[in-house]
């Protein structure tokens, strides 16, 4: 379905392991001068990764099998023509990226925008994760994902043109309030002014 997907089997793969388990206070801010970032706005986030390519944040649901990730990442974006072209790109990308032998695509929408001044792609997918490790052994679990995929419009070093906001929820059950929670984050992540 997208290169989010594949990225989500990282971050399972990072909760697994523990590596570096920070919590968080909601909303926390990293600043910094090509991105501005908030955590997510609520109780039980913890850093799981920061670098010079992103951050990871992640969360418990309620139930067992229940996760949230929150996560800002490094895109190469090659020059588009237009938006169309802009929006086969990042599509490109995203297939190419993604296992098709442990995600199988229920829906996924791709839609462009410039809110935010700037060429943007605004992504929302759900689709099986076929291969979820639960408490119960392997089980199928609905994946949801939100997400916003933009050319930098200061940035332009070769391999981190653009940049990616992504929030996501992993659990038997779609979360109804997903959308609101993904806004809120997709809003934290902010270029700062000059």
């Amino acid at each position: 379905m997208t290169r989010f997907i594949a990225v989500l089997l990282g971050i399972a793969v990072l909760t697994a392991c523990q590596t570096m388990q920070r919590p968080l206070a909601p909303g926390q801010l990293f600043p910094g001068s090509v991105l501005k970032i908030r955590a997510p706005n609520s109780e039980g986030w913890m850093q799981m990764h920061s670098s010079n390519q992103g951050m990871i944040f992640v969360r418990r649901g309620a139930s067992p099998d229940e996760t949230y990730a929150a996560r800002v990442f490094a895109v190469a974006l090659p020059e588009s023509r237009d938006r169309d072209e802009f929006i086969r790109l990042v599509k490109q990308r995203n297939q190419e990226n993604t296992s098709p032998e442990r995600f199988s695509s229920v829906e996924v929408n791709y839609e462009y925008t410039e809110r935010r001044g700037y060429p943007c792609v605004s992504i929302k997918g759900i689709a099986d994760d076929t291969k979820a490790k639960t408490s119960s052994g392997q089980q199928i679990l609905k994946l949801q994902i939100n997400s916003l995929v933009c050319r930098h419009p200061r940035q332009q070093s070769k391999g981190f043109e653009g940049f990616g906001i992504e929030f996501s929820h992993r659990g038997f059950h779609p979360d109804k309030a997903l959308d609101v929670q993904a806004d809120a984050f997709i809003e934290g992540v902010q270029v700062p002014q000059k």
